[in-house]
């Protein structure tokens, strides 16, 4: 997959990235194999917008046990009009389609956040390849872009997205913008069912999630044709959880890591997102719930979009172990969450104009 897999007389391993630093799983086989998840299960979100508590917490539970047994679960009848993730991912495509330089006017080497377009092999999480074989267009949370309503401060008051300005790209900003939105709103509704799933009151986690942290990335994968390449490496992602809307291709790309050690696919479902959880859920559960290895490897033969949403606590948010999850003795810290992110984006983000080598995440 995309992980560097190695074998000792006695074991094999599947390396990755987890939590900022590398990390690695053995391939457990027969009778040393544990039971785990062969597949994603899918959750009917069609409760999340019920009026009947009893009902709201029915799904709790139900997404409670995707996120402590696997990590991922597909997400259907989720709210979001399936002519907007047309019209957003028809934009994605012909932003591709730009000319280079017109792209590189907002290269993510010039901003602090890493905010804007990722050119082919420019992002490395797995040192033993040449590069993610990829391409990619970073928006985030941005008091100064007027779409997104938020009190400018001292700490928000520089810019932090780039937009192509070039009159052939007028198209991409309101398009991104249109997803961005409805993404904003099912997060906040995702945010109270996680907390009704730890058996938290609904809107637990609002005091931290008022002014969040947020990231689209549209991504263009196109087809591999070397197993050596990957499209991203392995890894874990850093937020409250992730959203993922995927072009429908024949083949998956998208695969997750099991307990085994073992690759499952991960295929498109029409007008479904990918759920995830991701670091900071992790956290605050102390383990428990599951923030899932995952990567890509798009070996179908087919160009590969995907629009993942990253939802995560306030920039000056902190968040720390659950106390239901706290063990007698413990030593539990107080994790500020935009330090965290930043040190993940140092580190998980290399290119051609720092002349990085490469760093595992």
């Amino acid at each position: 997959m995309s992980s560097i897999e190695t074998q000792t007389e006695s074991a094999q391993y599947v390396h990755y990235h987890d939590g900022g630093g590398p990390g690695k799983r053995r391939v457990l086989t027969g009778q040393d194999a544990k039971p785990t998840f062969t597949e994603l299960p899918r959750v009917d979100m069609r409760r999340m917008f019920s009026d009947d508590f009893a009902s709201r917490k029915e799904l709790a539970v139900e997404v409670g046990a995707a996120c402590r047994d696997v990590g991922f679960f597909y997400a259907v009848n989720h709210g979001v009009d399936e002519k907007v993730l047309d019209r957003t991912f028809d934009a994605v495509k012909q932003f591709f389609e730009l000319p280079t330089e017109v792209k590189m006017e907002v290269h993510n080497q010039k901003t602090k956040k890493f905010r804007g377009y990722e050119a082919f092999l420019e992002g490395k999480l797995d040192p033993s390849t040449r590069g993610d074989l990829k391409e990619g267009f970073l928006m985030g949370e941005d008091a100064t872009d007027p779409e997104q309503n938020r009190p400018i401060t001292p700490a928000t008051a520089e810019p932090r997205n780039q937009w192509p300005t070039a009159p052939e790209a007028a198209f991409f900003r309101p398009a991104i913008y249109e997803y961005y939105n409805h993404m904003i709103n099912f997060s906040r509704r995702m945010l109270s069912i996680f907390a009704l799933a730890l058996d938290l009151p609904e809107d637990y986690f609002d005091s931290i999630s008022t002014h969040p942290m947020t990231n689209v990335r549209a991504v263009h994968y196109p087809p591999q044709d070397s197993e050596t390449d990957v499209g991203i490496g392995a890894h874990t992602d850093f937020c409250w959880f992730t959203l993922v809307f995927q072009s429908q291709t024949k083949e998956p790309a998208l695969e997750v890591l099991n307990a085994n050690g073992v690759w499952v696919p991960v295929m498109p479902q029409k007008n479904t997102f990918v759920v995830n959880v991701a670091d900071f859920l992790k956290l605050v559960t102390g383990g428990t719930w599951q923030s899932t290895v995952h990567g890509v490897r798009n070996m179908g033969g087919e160009e590969r979009y995907s629009m993942p949403f990253f939802f995560s606590p306030n920039e000056d948010g902190v968040v720390s172990v659950l106390p239901q999850f706290r063990k007698l003795g413990g030593k539990y810290e107080d994790i500020v969450v935009g330090e965290y992110f930043q040190r993940r984006l140092d580190v998980d983000r290399t290119t051609h104009l720092d002349g990085g080598e490469g760093r595992r995440s």
